[in-house]
């Protein structure tokens, strides 16, 4: 019930189940039980163990005797196994939840970011091609950009592509078979991990400078949503100067490539979009008496264009807007050659000043139609003559009042003014970051991220951090809730067997068949080269709550006998003879009701099979091992007069 995200999309329904059916059945079992009892069993006879019950009586007690008598041998394997398990646990690899197969393929291509479109429709087609040429897809369906509704914010260097797969009976025979199987059989479908790890190799190898990211289309839209970024896992990098940023980003990924498991390592740039950058020289403005601002101005009127008046169309209203035409702003050379208006510039504070008249407007310095005559007034006013006549005022080219910069960002007249800029900067909590996206094939999850951490810890220093987030970062927060929540209900537990037994002893034996479970569960999962999941932990809490009913069944039993006068051996002996077969059934119903999950490879069976696989190999322990285990434990301290209520869950 405390499961969030993904996992608890996934198995909250089943827990919900697991709760309304317990309370169900312990309603019924209160009331409709009884008194079908009693209409139903009213001439009920005893009847015999047919012959399959005697024999698995007879051979499960021989062992049990055999058992006890050599107590201190069985009791020392037995911890012996515990041991080795426990020693095993370094090399169970862990992951968040196994790959959901959804029958399809999303691959997603990175360009560089200053592709064309032209070049990239070029490149999307040939990668298509490659694609179709499989015989296990289906269709190819790409898309190049942004959609349509604006919502994912990218450019023509983004390109996505939707391949969904034939039925796996459709799979045509290709590769060679190995193994002995290769004696019955010389050719075998490619699985999954293949098909994709080919055609990441060919798609590599045609389509060079392309960074490839394959998953699926509800995979990769869950992990997008849970990171920002668009991969199964990523590293983010947080710091200030986006150089250092894209400089970090590429250590990084130098690193992961290097590094077993970790594939379709790349970056997503921040950096990279080609910047035309014009920066206006001061010194050059003041030696031609031209202002800062109207150089800017001129810039933004004939590049970007700028409003001069309005245009009223009812209750309409549009912007009218001055700008030069292409060919006159569409390269650097040709906004270089911008003309700027030298309008406001003195050549001499001396001059003598001309009267102003009805129709002429009087001003200081040099008259450009005459020595002593008056300037003409431009704005129709006797008020001013400050402005020259447009037609004839002096003009300098755009790249007499500019400097272009240097790497450092300097004015330099060895500089460029094409300089690589920003094309996205993205951010997290306000903070600057980059991300660097990668997948693990292969190899465990926690394994991979924990080998990549140690090599690139060196890497970063204040203000400059890492956030691996993504799946990794799922598997984390799902393992610190179950790390708290798992042993508060053990302790839960615990508390009701020590209160059901009022005995620390029977509490503890019987939390010791949990132990003895688990310990199946593990070996099935190394057994089958299964990693640690969330799906496998609740197979594990699953099995718990059968070993502890065992374990309570097998106590309380003994128990009574005890109270019955028995001897500690008898007491043991026909205990366990007489919980063979509710033992039996409890563990021969998991097993046969989960097989098939454990050995399904359909298409949604891949988060269940863990589970299936734990529950399994916990049952298969209590057929071989728990049924051994208990009795020889009770019988270093059963020789103890129990308390009379200890006996009573028996019945």
């Amino acid at each position: 019930f405390t499961m969030q995200g993904p996992e608890g999309q996934i198995f909250g329904p089943m827990a919900d189940t697991y709760a309304f059916a317990l309370g169900g059945a312990l309603i019924l079992a209160l009331t409709v039980a009884p008194v079908l009892c009693l209409l139903f069993f009213k001439k009920l006879k005893p009847a015999p163990d047919n012959a399959l019950v005697r024999w698995l009586k007879t051979g499960y007690i021989r062992n049990l005797r055999l058992c006890l008598k050599y107590r201190w041998l069985t009791l020392g394997v037995m911890i012996t196994l515990i041991a080795v398990t426990i020693g095993l646990l370094p090399f169970l690899g862990r992951e968040f939840m196994p790959e959901l197969e959804e029958g399809n393929l999303w691959i997603r291509g990175t360009f560089p970011i200053n592709v064309t479109l032209d070049e990239a429709a070029k490149q999307v087609e040939i990668a298509r091609s490659i694609m179709r040429k499989y015989p296990e897809v289906s269709v190819v369906v790409s898309q190049t950009g942004r959609p349509d509704d604006g919502t994912d914010p990218t450019g023509f260097y983004n390109s996505e592509f939707f391949v969904p797969l034939k039925s796996r009976s459709e799979w045509p025979k290709v590769k060679s078979q190995s193994g002995p199987l290769a004696l019955f059989r010389g050719f075998r479908k490619r699985t999954k991990d293949e098909l994709v790890s080919e055609m990441n190799a060919e798609l590599n190898h045609r389509v060079v400078g392309v960074n490839w990211n394959f998953s699926q289309n509800i995979r990769d839209n869950v992990m997008e949503s849970l990171s920002g970024v668009k991969g199964d896992n990523s590293v983010k990098i947080v710091g200030p100067d986006l150089d250092r940023l894209e400089e970090l980003a590429d250590l990084i990924k130098t690193r992961l490539i290097a590094i077993k498991g970790i594939e379709n390592v790349g970056v997503f740039r921040t950096k990279g979009q080609p910047n035309l950058e014009i920066p206006v020289d001061p010194q050059k403005c003041s030696l031609w008496g031209v202002s800062v601002a109207d150089v800017e101005d001129v810039i933004q009127t004939a590049v970007g264009g700028k409003p001069v008046s309005k245009l009223v169309e009812g209750e309409k209203r549009f912007d009218i807007t001055l700008r030069w035409p292409l060919d006159l702003r569409g390269s650097e050379e040709a906004i270089l050659n911008i003309p700027v208006d030298v309008s406001n510039n003195k050549t001499a504070d001396f001059a003598s000043s001309s009267p102003g008249t009805a129709l002429t407007a009087g001003g200081t310095g040099l008259s450009l139609i005459g020595a002593n005559m008056p300037k003409p007034n431009l704005s129709g006013s006797t008020l001013s003559g400050a402005f020259n006549i447009l037609d004839a005022a002096p003009r300098r080219r755009l790249r007499d009042l500019v400097t272009p910069l240097d790497d450092k960002g300097r004015q330099d007249p060895q500089g460029h003014y094409i300089r690589a800029g920003a094309s996205t900067i993205y951010r997290e909590q306000g903070l600057r970051m980059i991300a660097v996206k990668f997948s693990v094939r292969g190899r465990d999850l926690a394994g991979a991220v924990a080998e990549a951490q140690k090599k690139t810890e060196d890497l970063f220093k204040p203000p400059y951090r890492t956030e691996w987030s993504g799946e990794f970062q799922e598997m984390l927060e799902a393992e610190h809730r179950l790390m708290y929540i798992v042993p508060l209900s053990l302790g839960m537990v615990f508390i009701l067997l020590y209160l059901a037994f009022h005995n620390l002893l029977d509490a503890v034996m019987v939390f010791s068949n949990v132990l003895a479970l688990s310990m199946g569960g593990v070996w099935a999962l190394l057994l089958t080269g299964t990693n640690f999941s969330i799906s496998a932990a609740v197979g594990f809490i699953s099995i718990f709550g059968v070993a502890i009913m065992d374990g309570l069944l097998l106590i309380s039993y003994f128990n009574q006998m005890r109270l019955q006068g028995r001897p500690l051996l008898d007491a043991i002996i026909q205990g366990a003879e007489k919980r063979v077969r509710p033992v039996m059934m409890t563990a021969l119903t998991a097993i046969f009701g989960l097989l098939p999950a454990a050995l399904s490879t359909k298409i949604g069976a891949q988060t269940q099979r863990p589970l299936a696989i734990v529950v399994v190999g916990g049952m298969l322990a209590t057929l071989f091992l728990t049924r051994y285990l208990m009795p020889v434990l009770y019988s270093f301290y059963g020789h103890r007069e129990p308390k009379a209520a200890a006996g009573h869950m028996a019945h």
